[in-house]
């Protein structure tokens, strides 16, 4: 699944981050899901469950 590899990308993000005494903030996190459920909207897939989007999330 395709956001399934995007989040692994974010989740290696956060990792760079962490290793920069940083972290991806919690309104940030929020704002991140939401772009997969408006990206899956654009593409007809309006009724797709965000938890099923973004599974392999660590952030």
């Amino acid at each position: 699944m395709l956001t399934g590899a995007a989040t692994e990308e974010f989740n290696l993000l956060e990792t760079e981050f962490e290793a920069a005494g940083s972290e991806i903030e919690t309104v940030a996190r929020e704002e991140i899901a939401e772009d997969f459920t408006f990206v899956a909207s654009a593409y007809g897939f309006a009724d797709a469950d965000i938890e099923e989007l973004i599974a392999p999330r660590e952030w």
